[in-house]
């Protein structure tokens, strides 16, 4: 009998004890863990990202905070900065060193709560929203342009709650999860929009109305994959929809080469009044790629 071919992958224990770690209360204390507090300088500077909800830890070069052996300092307005984003204490955060920068970066580690009479545990969805806005504000805004904004931004926060709920830790980096199941969702809910370009090659259904089947089901759902491109596609399209004829003619006819002389007696505009039709498709496109 022949033996299969093994591709094993193996797996270290994860210590969490070797692990950096910080924590903020809410009487405004700043607790470093204590293998932390091993590697910091004598003299630290710390800082906050309120849009990634990022901790940063830096050498303070002699004139930063001259922190305290056990590790607990006060930071007032460091506890201020961060209830101003709506997080609730206490915060911890999970640090590693930026070789780059030589900072200590920490992203908040949430923890899940006991649930009143219950002995199941479950995340704070609305305290987890907070903290990976960013996620969803970032694939809102490259992903299934084809629908309306609010529309796209409803979806992607209802399938951010679904998939708080549907999270196990046997699935992974949480982060990760989040971004992939709101992802996929956006995907699937812009299909019925991409129907309006049922006149092109990639939306035309292969099959009949029963089982359709089009070419967009087909392209890769990936960030960088065809997705984008498709989408980035979509959106020209519509940008050009929204042009005048005679916008929309010189705009093809400078694509495909022609010289200003040309243009001029085609469309019989001067060509001070193309270089001004120029100067409004271009506010034009601005103002519509703004608002997408």
């Amino acid at each position: 009998m022949k033996m299969p071919k093994y591709d094993f992958q193996w797996f270290e224990k994860e210590d969490g004890r070797k692990s950096y770690r910080a924590s903020i209360s809410k009487d405004g204390k700043l607790r470093l863990g204590k293998n932390l507090c091993k590697v910091l300088p004598e003299f630290i500077q710390v800082g906050f990202d309120s849009k990634f909800k990022v901790l940063a830890i830096a050498d303070g070069h002699g004139a930063g905070i001259d922190w305290p052996q056990c590790g607990i300092l006060t930071a007032q307005s460091l506890s201020s900065k961060i209830a101003s984003t709506g997080l609730r204490f206490p915060i911890s955060f999970l640090l590693v060193k930026d070789e780059a920068t030589g900072y200590f970066l920490g992203q908040i580690f949430p923890r899940r709560q006991k649930v009143p009479g219950s002995a199941k545990k479950e995340y704070d969805a609305d305290q987890l929203f907070i903290i990976y806005q960013h996620i969803v504000e970032d694939l809102v805004g490259r992903l299934a342009k084809s629908t309306p904004l609010a529309e796209r931004r409803s979806c992607a926060e209802e399938a951010f709650y679904s998939a708080v709920q549907s999270y196990c830790p046997g699935y992974g980096d949480l982060e990760a999860y989040l971004e992939e199941q709101i992802q996929n969702k956006l995907i699937l809910e812009n299909k019925q929009y991409s129907a309006v370009y049922a006149q092109k090659s990639l939306d035309q259904p292969l099959v009949g109305e029963e089982n359709s089947f089009c070419l967009y089901d087909m392209i890769e759902m990936s960030n960088d994959g065809g997705i984008g491109r498709l989408e980035e596609r979509i959106a020209a399209e519509q940008f050009f929809k929204s042009l005048s004829k005679e916008e929309r003619k010189l705009s093809r006819m400078l694509q495909e080469g022609y010289s200003m002389i040309q243009i001029s007696e085609e469309l019989n505009l001067t060509e001070t009044q193309l270089i001004a039709m120029g100067r409004e498709i271009g506010e034009k496109r601005r103002q519509f790629y703004d608002a997408a």
